[in-house]
């Protein structure tokens, strides 16, 4: 992650952060160098505050990276939980992810022959609650319960949490856009927001077939590759079996980053009680695969 981008923009977007010098008082703050990559290095492995804590102060390959000095202490796990929190209720999280991209698409690392959409389910750590609870007062004020997450259905299977979508560029699997939604949003609903309009062809699964999809396609000159979908009394043909094994081996790129958040960033499991802190953890994951991914494009073509 080091030499893949330059830090000190994505520096400058976290320094807006910096009160230090006004009149709020306090202990001044950690510099935003070692706490932004310090965040990149939490999501990159799917550690906890206390396990973060814990590594910068036992490896030195983390000291390293994120510039703390020999014999200085890390910060606490709580210095890293309000820096997160005050990203998220700043959206900075955004312009942090836009910037990582910016500069991964002057290296020329996107290559835009296609996009692919998908989505997938982020469960929340808490049950399903009932609309006349999650709308009580003492709910809404219990900080261990989780009132944004909603119910849906996936594969014929119930999950409550929410979903976390995905525009994917085909030949580099480098994430172009995300979106991060209630569990009960269709996945169609984001086609628009998640398509590269510069790739100029769609891939998505059945889940996604609709006319006006196809219409909107067809508007833009784009390449429609969303699978067939069948209906009651309408199968598939054959030619429509062949049509979707052929797009589907396309497709399949997309699972790539869902399984490495999955099982190395640990982001597919909603950590936090509300929606803009976990989409503030998606958005970190999505960043750390894409420069992982750009590393390995990088190692390829130096």
């Amino acid at each position: 992650m080091e030499t893949v981008i330059d830090w000190k923009p994505l520096v400058r977007i976290a320094s807006e952060l910096n009160q230090s010098g006004s009149n709020k008082g306090g202990r001044p703050r950690h510099h935003p160098m070692m706490m932004v990559k310090s965040l990149f290095l939490q999501h990159f492995y799917g550690l906890s505050d206390p396990q973060l804590e814990e590594q910068l102060n036992d490896r030195l390959s983390f000291q390293h990276f994120v510039g703390l000095s020999l014999g200085h202490k890390a910060p606490d796990f709580t210095s890293f939980w309000k820096f997160k929190d005050e990203l998220a209720k700043a959206g900075l999280s955004d312009r942090l992810f836009e910037e990582v991209n910016r500069q991964l698409d002057e290296q020329e690392l996107f290559v835009r022959k296609g996009c692919i959409i998908d989505a997938t389910m982020v469960e929340s750590t808490n049950r399903t609650i009932k609309k006349e609870n999650r709308e009580s007062e003492s709910f809404q004020n219990n900080p261990q319960r989780d009132t944004d997450a909603r119910s849906g259905k996936k594969k014929n299977r119930y999950y409550f949490g929410y979903k976390g979508h995905i525009g994917v560029d085909v030949e580099s699997k480098l994430i172009n856009k995300r979106i991060f939604s209630p569990a009960n949003d269709h996945d169609s609903l984001y086609t628009k927001d998640l398509a590269d309009l510069q790739a100029r062809a769609l891939f998505e699964d059945k889940a996604y077939a609709d006319d006006r999809i196809k219409i909107m396609a067809r508007e833009f000159g784009w390449f429609y590759g969303i699978l067939d979908k069948a209906h009651r009394n309408h199968p598939l043909s054959s030619s429509q079996k062949k049509r979707n094994r052929k797009l589907g081996r396309i497709r399949a790129a997309v699972e790539h980053p869902f399984a490495w958040m999955k099982t190395q960033s640990k982001a597919l499991r909603a950590r936090a009680r509300s929606q803009l802190k976990n989409a503030l953890i998606f958005d970190f994951s999505c960043m750390c695969w894409n420069l992982k991914q750009a590393n390995l494009l990088l190692a390829k073509d130096p």
